[in-house]
Protein backbone atom coordinates (compact mmCIF):
# COMPACT_ATOMS: atom_id res chain seq x y z
CA UNK A 1 0.00 0.00 0.00
CA UNK A 2 1.12 3.52 -0.72
CA UNK A 3 1.44 6.21 1.30
CA UNK A 4 -1.74 7.70 -0.35
CA UNK A 5 -3.50 4.39 0.21
CA UNK A 6 -2.61 4.27 3.95
CA UNK A 7 -4.00 7.53 4.01
CA UNK A 8 -7.22 7.04 1.63
CA UNK A 9 -8.06 3.64 4.25
CA UNK A 10 -7.55 5.61 7.40
CA UNK A 11 -9.64 8.54 6.61
CA UNK A 12 -12.35 6.76 4.63
CA UNK A 13 -12.70 4.16 7.63
CA UNK A 14 -14.77 6.65 9.39
CA UNK A 15 -18.13 6.45 8.42
CA UNK A 16 -19.04 10.19 7.78
CA UNK A 17 -15.87 10.98 6.05
CA UNK A 18 -16.93 8.32 4.21
CA UNK A 19 -20.23 9.69 3.66
CA UNK A 20 -19.36 13.44 2.66
CA UNK A 21 -18.54 11.53 -0.41
CA UNK A 22 -21.97 11.09 -1.63
CA UNK A 23 -23.29 14.15 -0.69
CA UNK A 24 -24.55 17.24 -3.13
CA UNK A 25 -24.66 17.11 -6.60
CA UNK A 26 -21.72 14.76 -7.47
CA UNK A 27 -22.84 12.49 -4.40
CA UNK A 28 -26.03 11.78 -5.56
CA UNK A 29 -24.65 10.80 -9.09
CA UNK A 30 -22.31 8.28 -6.99
CA UNK A 31 -25.76 7.39 -5.38
CA UNK A 32 -27.25 6.79 -8.09
CA UNK A 33 -24.83 4.74 -9.99
CA UNK A 34 -24.56 2.61 -6.53
CA UNK A 35 -28.09 1.67 -6.96
CA UNK A 36 -27.82 0.81 -10.20
CA UNK A 37 -25.21 -1.68 -9.75
CA UNK A 38 -26.85 -3.39 -7.02
CA UNK A 39 -30.48 -3.52 -7.83
CA UNK A 40 -32.37 -3.78 -10.99
CA UNK A 41 -34.70 -0.75 -11.01
CA UNK A 42 -36.54 -1.70 -14.52
CA UNK A 43 -39.46 -1.40 -12.40
CA UNK A 44 -39.13 1.64 -9.85
CA UNK A 45 -38.10 5.13 -11.01
CA UNK A 46 -35.87 6.74 -8.18
CA UNK A 47 -37.25 10.38 -7.61
CA UNK A 48 -34.34 11.37 -5.29
CA UNK A 49 -32.26 10.79 -3.07
CA UNK A 50 -33.10 11.64 0.29
CA UNK A 51 -30.63 10.39 2.39
CA UNK A 52 -27.86 7.83 2.58
CA UNK A 53 -26.59 6.59 5.94
CA UNK A 54 -23.04 4.81 6.39
CA UNK A 55 -23.61 2.17 9.01
CA UNK A 56 -20.20 -0.10 9.05
CA UNK A 57 -16.52 0.07 7.04
CA UNK A 58 -14.61 -2.84 7.20
CA UNK A 59 -11.04 -2.48 6.44
CA UNK A 60 -9.48 -5.38 3.86
CA UNK A 61 -11.70 -7.80 4.17
CA UNK A 62 -10.47 -10.88 2.01
CA UNK A 63 -13.08 -12.32 -0.99
CA UNK A 64 -12.46 -16.00 -1.89
CA UNK A 65 -13.51 -16.82 -5.40
CA UNK A 66 -15.34 -20.06 -5.73
CA UNK A 67 -14.27 -22.65 -7.72
CA UNK A 68 -17.22 -25.16 -9.49
CA UNK A 69 -16.35 -28.43 -9.67
CA UNK A 70 -18.80 -31.28 -11.59
CA UNK A 71 -18.49 -34.66 -11.51
CA UNK A 72 -20.08 -37.98 -12.10
CA UNK A 73 -20.31 -41.68 -10.69
CA UNK A 74 -21.94 -44.62 -12.16
CA UNK A 75 -22.04 -48.47 -12.03
CA UNK A 76 -23.26 -51.24 -13.53
CA UNK A 77 -24.10 -53.77 -11.56
CA UNK A 78 -26.26 -55.17 -9.57
CA UNK A 79 -28.07 -52.54 -11.30
CA UNK A 80 -27.22 -49.60 -13.54
CA UNK A 81 -26.92 -45.95 -11.40
CA UNK A 82 -25.47 -42.87 -12.18
CA UNK A 83 -25.19 -39.80 -9.88
CA UNK A 84 -23.92 -36.55 -10.71
CA UNK A 85 -22.24 -33.84 -8.25
CA UNK A 86 -21.77 -30.44 -8.39
CA UNK A 87 -19.75 -28.23 -5.66
CA UNK A 88 -18.94 -24.94 -5.13
CA UNK A 89 -16.13 -24.73 -2.99
CA UNK A 90 -13.27 -21.88 -2.22
CA UNK A 91 -10.54 -22.25 -5.43
CA UNK A 92 -7.30 -22.71 -4.50
CA UNK A 93 -5.74 -19.17 -5.25
CA UNK A 94 -5.21 -15.66 -2.81
CA UNK A 95 -8.28 -13.99 -1.98
CA UNK A 96 -9.26 -10.89 -3.43
CA UNK A 97 -8.46 -7.69 -0.97
CA UNK A 98 -11.61 -5.22 -0.57
CA UNK A 99 -9.62 -2.59 0.95
CA UNK A 100 -13.04 -0.68 2.43
CA UNK A 101 -16.21 -2.82 2.40
CA UNK A 102 -19.17 -0.33 3.65
CA UNK A 103 -22.81 -1.08 4.39
CA UNK A 104 -24.67 1.75 3.62
CA UNK A 105 -28.71 2.79 3.85
CA UNK A 106 -29.93 4.76 0.82
CA UNK A 107 -33.09 6.32 1.44
CA UNK A 108 -34.91 7.44 -1.80
CA UNK A 109 -38.56 8.79 -2.96
CA UNK A 110 -39.43 5.76 -5.42
CA UNK A 111 -42.22 5.74 -8.75
CA UNK A 112 -43.36 2.50 -9.06
CA UNK A 113 -44.65 1.23 -12.48
CA UNK A 114 -48.01 -0.36 -11.48
CA UNK A 115 -47.00 -3.14 -13.94
CA UNK A 116 -50.57 -5.03 -14.03
CA UNK A 117 -53.84 -5.42 -16.12
CA UNK A 118 -57.10 -3.97 -15.24
CA UNK A 119 -58.93 -6.07 -18.09
CA UNK A 120 -58.12 -9.23 -19.65
CA UNK A 121 -60.90 -10.02 -22.65
CA UNK A 122 -60.32 -12.50 -25.35
CA UNK A 123 -62.99 -13.39 -27.84
CA UNK A 124 -62.72 -15.59 -31.40
CA UNK A 125 -61.85 -14.35 -34.22
CA UNK A 126 -63.53 -16.42 -37.33
CA UNK A 127 -65.70 -14.01 -38.91
CA UNK A 128 -63.00 -12.83 -41.68
CA UNK A 129 -63.57 -12.78 -45.28
CA UNK A 130 -60.61 -11.71 -46.79
CA UNK A 131 -56.49 -12.57 -46.11
CA UNK A 132 -56.16 -8.79 -45.98
CA UNK A 133 -58.63 -8.59 -43.70
CA UNK A 134 -56.87 -10.91 -41.14
CA UNK A 135 -53.77 -9.73 -42.38
CA UNK A 136 -55.11 -6.14 -41.13
CA UNK A 137 -56.10 -7.52 -37.98
CA UNK A 138 -52.95 -9.54 -37.01
CA UNK A 139 -50.41 -6.93 -38.26
CA UNK A 140 -47.78 -8.37 -36.40
CA UNK A 141 -47.96 -11.79 -37.74
CA UNK A 142 -46.24 -13.19 -41.43
CA UNK A 143 -49.30 -13.96 -42.83
CA UNK A 144 -47.42 -15.42 -45.94
CA UNK A 145 -45.10 -17.57 -44.50
CA UNK A 146 -48.03 -18.85 -42.39
CA UNK A 147 -49.38 -19.66 -45.27
CA UNK A 148 -46.90 -21.56 -46.62
CA UNK A 149 -45.66 -23.61 -43.99
CA UNK A 150 -49.36 -25.07 -43.45
CA UNK A 151 -49.86 -25.32 -47.23
CA UNK A 152 -53.13 -23.09 -47.19
CA UNK A 153 -54.06 -21.09 -50.42
CA UNK A 154 -57.64 -19.99 -49.61
CA UNK A 155 -59.05 -17.68 -46.67
CA UNK A 156 -62.06 -20.81 -46.19
CA UNK A 157 -58.66 -22.85 -45.68
CA UNK A 158 -57.08 -20.45 -43.50
CA UNK A 159 -60.51 -20.13 -41.86
CA UNK A 160 -61.05 -23.93 -41.29
CA UNK A 161 -57.67 -24.62 -40.13
CA UNK A 162 -57.36 -22.90 -36.62
CA UNK A 163 -59.10 -21.43 -34.03
CA UNK A 164 -58.20 -17.84 -33.49
CA UNK A 165 -58.03 -15.59 -30.64
CA UNK A 166 -58.06 -11.74 -30.37
CA UNK A 167 -56.99 -11.39 -26.58
CA UNK A 168 -57.25 -6.91 -25.83
CA UNK A 169 -55.46 -6.31 -22.40
CA UNK A 170 -55.82 -2.92 -20.60
CA UNK A 171 -53.08 -1.65 -18.54
CA UNK A 172 -53.54 -0.73 -15.12
CA UNK A 173 -53.40 3.46 -14.85
CA UNK A 174 -50.87 4.51 -12.46
CA UNK A 175 -51.84 7.28 -9.85
CA UNK A 176 -50.60 10.61 -9.98
CA UNK A 177 -47.10 10.22 -8.06
CA UNK A 178 -46.53 12.26 -4.87
CA UNK A 179 -43.29 12.29 -3.96
CA UNK A 180 -44.48 13.77 -0.64
CA UNK A 181 -46.40 10.53 0.02
CA UNK A 182 -45.01 8.72 2.63
CA UNK A 183 -45.56 5.27 1.14
CA UNK A 184 -43.02 6.27 -2.04
CA UNK A 185 -40.20 6.59 0.43
CA UNK A 186 -37.98 3.49 0.99
CA UNK A 187 -35.05 2.66 2.52
CA UNK A 188 -31.97 0.66 0.52
CA UNK A 189 -29.17 -1.58 2.03
CA UNK A 190 -26.30 -1.58 -0.39
CA UNK A 191 -22.62 -2.89 0.52
CA UNK A 192 -20.47 -0.92 -1.21
CA UNK A 193 -16.93 -2.41 -1.94
CA UNK A 194 -14.45 0.20 -2.52
CA UNK A 195 -10.59 -0.90 -3.61
CA UNK A 196 -7.71 1.46 -3.87
CA UNK A 197 -5.80 2.18 -7.30
CA UNK A 198 -2.68 4.39 -6.49
CA UNK A 199 -0.96 5.33 -8.77
CA UNK A 200 -3.90 5.56 -10.58
CA UNK A 201 -4.84 3.38 -13.86
CA UNK A 202 -8.17 3.33 -15.39
CA UNK A 203 -7.82 -0.38 -16.61
CA UNK A 204 -6.06 -1.61 -13.32
CA UNK A 205 -9.04 0.25 -11.49
CA UNK A 206 -11.88 -1.36 -14.23
CA UNK A 207 -9.60 -5.03 -13.49
CA UNK A 208 -10.14 -4.55 -10.06
CA UNK A 209 -13.87 -4.08 -9.92
CA UNK A 210 -14.58 -6.60 -12.44
CA UNK A 211 -12.93 -9.41 -9.92
CA UNK A 212 -14.36 -8.37 -6.94
CA UNK A 213 -18.18 -8.36 -8.59
CA UNK A 214 -17.12 -12.04 -9.92
CA UNK A 215 -16.55 -13.64 -7.12
CA UNK A 216 -19.19 -12.01 -5.15
CA UNK A 217 -21.32 -13.54 -7.55
CA UNK A 218 -23.55 -16.12 -5.48
CA UNK A 219 -23.15 -14.09 -2.66
CA UNK A 220 -26.69 -11.94 -3.50
CA UNK A 221 -29.40 -11.50 -1.14
CA UNK A 222 -32.86 -11.14 -0.86
CA UNK A 223 -34.79 -7.70 -2.18
CA UNK A 224 -35.94 -5.45 0.35
CA UNK A 225 -39.61 -5.32 0.63
CA UNK A 226 -42.26 -2.99 -0.84
CA UNK A 227 -40.77 -2.22 -4.00
CA UNK A 228 -40.90 -4.71 -6.81
CA UNK A 229 -36.64 -4.37 -7.79
CA UNK A 230 -34.42 -7.59 -7.49
CA UNK A 231 -31.04 -7.70 -6.39
CA UNK A 232 -28.27 -7.98 -9.27
CA UNK A 233 -25.03 -7.46 -7.53
CA UNK A 234 -23.78 -8.92 -4.36
CA UNK A 235 -21.66 -5.98 -3.93
CA UNK A 236 -21.58 -2.59 -5.69
CA UNK A 237 -18.01 -1.79 -6.33
CA UNK A 238 -15.85 1.76 -6.42
CA UNK A 239 -12.26 2.76 -6.87
CA UNK A 240 -10.79 5.14 -4.26
CA UNK A 241 -8.04 7.31 -6.47
CA UNK A 242 -6.40 10.39 -5.57
CA UNK A 243 -7.62 13.50 -6.62
CA UNK A 244 -4.71 15.10 -7.85
CA UNK A 245 -2.73 11.87 -8.78
CA UNK A 246 -4.53 11.69 -12.25
CA UNK A 247 -2.48 11.25 -15.52
CA UNK A 248 -1.60 14.38 -17.69
CA UNK A 249 -4.43 14.87 -19.31
CA UNK A 250 -7.46 13.11 -17.81
CA UNK A 251 -10.11 15.06 -15.29
CA UNK A 252 -12.00 13.30 -12.49
CA UNK A 253 -15.27 14.31 -14.11
CA UNK A 254 -14.06 12.23 -17.70
CA UNK A 255 -12.70 9.50 -15.23
CA UNK A 256 -16.43 9.18 -13.25
CA UNK A 257 -18.12 9.24 -16.24
CA UNK A 258 -16.39 6.27 -17.75
CA UNK A 259 -16.93 4.53 -14.34
CA UNK A 260 -19.81 5.38 -14.14
CA UNK A 261 -20.89 3.35 -17.65
CA UNK A 262 -19.32 0.60 -15.97
CA UNK A 263 -21.58 0.44 -13.15
CA UNK A 264 -18.75 1.33 -11.07
CA UNK A 265 -18.37 4.93 -8.38
CA UNK A 266 -15.44 6.88 -8.38
CA UNK A 267 -15.10 7.95 -4.86
CA UNK A 268 -11.52 10.66 -5.27
CA UNK A 269 -9.73 11.74 -1.90
CA UNK A 270 -7.81 14.66 -1.55
CA UNK A 271 -3.85 14.50 -1.13
CA UNK A 272 -3.40 17.45 1.44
Amino acid sequence: MTVFGDRALRELSDPAALRALFAGEPGDTRVRTMLAAAYDLSAARIDQISDVQVRSVGLERPLFPVGRQDGAWSQLVPSYTRTELTLSVPAPADPLWIDLLARIDVTVVTEVDPSGAEAVLSKGFDSFTTLDEFRARFAFFDLDAFLAEHHISTVEELRDAFDYVVTEIQLRKPTPFDPGDPANTHTLPVTLAAVIVDPFDLTAGLRATRLVREAAKGLTGPAPPGLPIEVSEAYATAVVAAADGLPGGLTAAQAEQFYGKEGVVSLFVPTT
